[in-house]
């Protein structure tokens, strides 16, 4: 006798658990026993589908944020070889996850803007000239 296939509803359930630990529609999919196609179908048929898959992503942007938060501060363990053997570890920071971080917390402190003023804190004048040439003609300045 044929194991009996899990539900639609069930499906779509065991998916959002699935995205909402790893952010991951190919994986979720995957964990889901559906093709990532099948996901983006229920969004366009089921309204209250597409409402509970939002509220997954909020959930999956968060956990986004807390690996990204532990690889940036806490970093992890990569280990080290030598001469095809393991002889120790070091410690790996991602600084650059870092820097978005800082950007998100303290945008007045870390923000990635330059302004530009002229004397005095003045805006600075520009002027732009457009000049249309005939085909051959020689430019002019």
């Amino acid at each position: 006798m044929a194991k009996a296939r899990p539900s639609t509803r069930a499906r779509a359930r065991a998916f959002l658990a699935a995205y909402r630990k790893t952010c991951n529609i190919t994986g979720s999919a995957a964990a889901a026993g559906i093709s990532p196609r099948q996901h983006y179908r229920w969004l366009e048929k089921y309204a209250k589908y597409a409402a509970e898959f939002e509220r997954a992503t909020v959930i999956a942007g968060d956990y986004l944020e807390s690996v990204a938060v532990r690889r940036a501060a806490l970093g992890w363990n990569e280990p080290v070889f030598y001469q095809g053997r393991r002889c120790g570890s070091v410690r790996r920071f991602d600084g650059g996850l870092m820097q978005f971080l800082l950007r998100g917390a303290k945008p007045q402190k870390y923000k990635n803007t330059t302004e530009l003023t002229g004397k005095d804190g003045a805006p600075i004048a520009a002027t732009l000239e457009v000049v249309f040439l005939k085909p051959g003609a020689p430019a002019t300045p």
